[in-house]
């Protein structure tokens, strides 16, 4: 009798079966996997966006007004933080620290006459360019975008005017003094959201 072989390793057809079999399960898993990313991202934003807005009522609580209704013009109830302007003094009215050194800031910005610290903003909470520098003048959601738009009440009406979720181009009145949305960025493929859904 001969001694038979034992046969080792995977056969042609076997190995492309396999290969098969891993390529359907990517095709399904990889979009999930993307879309589930995207949720935890825009959960985490929403979060960030809630926090400003109790460190905005903080400031109301202590100094009884409205920070940043300077920044809000032309008879607008909200601004955007894509202005590095707009976001340096939202950074320096809640840190009472200057937006770039980081440093005690030796005079009062935004009506925050006692420096007091309402926030301490996170280095993600920052732009970062293309060759990894933060620039701490310039507030972003996790998906690096800076269309974070802040709506206050500023005629003191008890209601705030945003857009619809369902249809961004209409506007609704929410009973609030306060709230912040996220106006999309093609540039990184970030998403609408809202801190009122």
């Amino acid at each position: 009798m001969k001694n038979k072989q034992l046969r080792q390793g995977f056969t042609l057809i076997e190995l492309l079966t396999v290969i098969a079999i891993i390529g359907i399960l990517a095709s399904i898993l990889i979009p999930s996997v993307s879309m589930v990313k995207r949720n935890v991202n825009v959960a985490a934003s929403k979060a960030v966006l809630s926090q400003y807005m109790n460190a905005i009522q903080t400031f109301r609580s202590e100094y009884n007004f409205l920070p940043f209704t300077d920044l809000v013009s032309n008879g607008r109830e909200s601004f955007n933080l894509a202005s590095s302007n707009n976001s340096e003094i939202f950074v320096e009215t809640l840190t009472a620290r200057d937006a770039i050194t980081n440093n005690e800031l030796n005079q009062a910005i935004g009506g925050n006459r006692r420096r007091i610290r309402f926030y301490e903003f996170s280095d993600a909470e920052f732009y970062e360019d293309d060759r990894g520098y933060v620039r701490r003048n310039q507030i972003v959601d996790r998906f690096n975008n800076r269309n974070i738009v802040i709506v206050l009440d500023v005629d003191g009406d008890g209601m705030v005017r945003v857009p619809d979720p369902e249809n961004p181009r209409s506007r609704i009145e929410l009973r609030a003094s306060m709230t912040a949305y996220v106006e999309a960025d093609s540039s990184n493929n970030s998403p609408d959201y809202y801190l009122y859904e």
